[in-house]
């Protein structure tokens, strides 16, 4: 369980390497600009949309390859805090098995979210959704 006590203490550790003690000190300033102690959902909130804001920018940095390696080393770091992430193939296997027992579309979009928070697209859980249900693909 990640806590604001957990990150600090981390930050202490990782003093000799100065790009990700500059990485902790940035999730920890955005932490408690939330809450003076942010929940785990919240932290992984902030780390999650770091690592996505990491990745676009690694996306349109192709003129800048030190910064684009700082973006990739922060990201393999911040990474390590984030659950495995489902691939498409489980997502639609637990989404199959939901329809199989005749869920609706809210309650698997329901389930998901209880289960697999911050682990699945959305997008694409809706599309297999409407595909297994409807049998229609957007």
């Amino acid at each position: 369980m990640w806590t604001l006590a957990r990150l600090k203490n981390l930050k202490i550790r990782q003093r000799e390497d100065k790009i990700i003690h500059t990485l902790l000190s940035t999730i920890i300033g955005e932490c408690e600009q939330i809450s003076k102690n942010p929940s785990e959902d919240e932290i992984l909130k902030v780390i999650r949309k770091m690592y996505k804001d990491n990745q676009e920018t690694i996306k349109v940095c192709t003129d800048r390859p030190e910064q684009k390696s700082v973006l990739e080393y922060e990201n393999k770091f911040l990474s390590s805090f984030l659950p495995q992430p489902l691939t498409e193939d489980e997502l639609y296997a637990l989404i199959n098995s939901q329809v199989a027992v005749g869920l609706n579309m809210p309650a698997i979009m329901k389930y998901l979210t209880e289960n697999y928070k911050g682990r699945y697209d959305g997008k694409v859980a809706v599309r297999i959704c409407n595909m297994l249900i409807n049998g229609t693909i957007l």
